[in-house]
């Protein structure tokens, strides 16, 4: 009986463990962005280009721009400029490129979300397509969460 005991912690012992190592500042509030949990709810502004996203853990939410500058699919910039060389900074409506960025609870590089039919088809529908993409897509949420620091 004894052997048996002992083997069983023993191999109790051996198992694999996961564990995850964070370090965060006094007086923070450390979370995980989950990019394969859907969220519940999204709101938008299209006259500020201001988006949000609910999900279980709690709201993220960022900024929309339209400019001239395409890109890949839900691929991200460090930082996005239109032709004219200038830099996005959200609310942008010089051109029919959509992108999306999360600004809270962290900042995220900049996405490509779609091309619109026309400047003022971007402008009205970019925020609202950001939130609700970050809400219901995990390819772009996962962009979006993944790109924070990078």
């Amino acid at each position: 009986m004894k052997k048996i005991l002992m083997c069983l912690c023993m191999c109790m012992a051996l198992r694999p463990a996961a564990a995850t190592t964070m370090c965060a500042e006094d007086d923070v509030v450390a979370g995980a962005l989950d990019p394969m949990i859907n969220g519940t709810n999204h709101t938008s502004n299209s006259e500020i280009f201001e988006w949000s996203a609910v999900f279980p853990y709690g709201t993220v939410w960022g900024i929309a721009t339209c400019v001239d500058t395409s890109g890949t699919t839900y691929g991200a910039v460090d930082e996005l400029r239109d032709s004219n060389g200038e830099i996005a900074t959200g609310g942008e409506r010089t051109g029919r490129y959509c992108w999306c960025q999360m600004t809270h609870p962290l900042k995220s590089r900049w996405l490509f979300r779609h091309a619109g039919s026309s400047v003022a088809a971007c402008g009205s529908s970019c925020a609202d397509h950001c939130g609700l993409n970050v809400r219901d897509n995990s390819v772009l949420r996962a962009g979006v969460f993944g790109s924070v620091g990078d």
